[in-house]
């Protein structure tokens, strides 16, 4: 059963989040159980929703890669963070998507490919 995440960072600033996605690497290579990261800002940081094939993977990427990624940088803010099975999913423009990731504020060039775009 798929789960949706959702972790509020709050406080997070836009560059502490680059910051963490860098030092894990995770926009190069992503977690094998993660379907779909998107961030939004909110009004007190930032909230970041996923789709997971398992909350095990979740829950091990947070004490495996995040925490620590964090720690070592030194960021430390308060997180709200859900984890609920997915009930439904709707996605009627999703051939649309690579264009709508090429035009986020938040991405970082070059490394928005699939796992079928990096294999010879």
């Amino acid at each position: 059963m798929a789960y949706v995440t959702t972790i509020d960072a709050i406080n997070l600033t836009h560059n502490e989040y680059r910051a963490v996605l860098d030092r894990i690497g995770v926009e190069v290579n992503p977690a094998a159980g993660i379907y779909l990261h998107i961030a939004v800002p909110i009004e007190d940081g930032l909230r970041i929703v996923e789709i997971w094939d398992h909350k095990e993977g979740f829950e091990a990427f947070l004490k495996e890669h995040l925490a620590p990624a964090a720690m070592a940088l030194g960021i430390n803010r308060e997180m709200r963070i859900t984890i609920e099975p997915l009930h439904n999913i709707f996605s009627p423009r999703l051939q649309e998507l690579p264009g709508l990731v090429a035009d986020a504020p938040g991405r970082r060039t070059g490394v928005h490919k699939s796992r079928r775009d990096t294999k010879d």
